[in-house]
């Protein structure tokens, strides 16, 4: 008769964000599994729009923890087709204007 030893991997779950993610929540998880970068990923197809940074999501958590990831990659698109290039994670900031208008991002 021959020993088996049978190995139990418990998988992790994907790590990612979703659009309507917030950064409290975004924070939350990178906090939880202890990472610095996550990938935010389209629901329906699995498509990765793009990523966000501890570094990033610590700046914003203390004025926009209601800020959605969607917000802050459509900002950050719209940077980077001004031209507006950086070494690091531009800072911006959500300007809500007054009541039925729209809001915007500003750099």
């Amino acid at each position: 008769m021959t020993n088996r030893i049978e190995t139990q991997v418990e998988a992790m779950p994907d790590i990612i964000l979703y659009p309507r993610d917030t950064v409290m929540r975004a924070l939350e998880v990178m906090h939880r599994y202890g990472v610095h970068l996550l990938p935010v990923v389209e629901e329906r197809h699995g498509e990765v729009l793009g990523h966000v940074t501890l570094e990033e999501l610590r700046r914003l958590g203390n004025t926009l923890p209601l800020a959605r990831m969607t917000e802050i990659l459509t900002a950050r698109a719209a940077l980077a087709s001004e031209g507006i290039a950086a070494a690091r994670p531009p800072r911006v900031a959500f300007v809500p204007e007054g009541q039925g208008s729209r809001s915007t991002w500003v750099h």
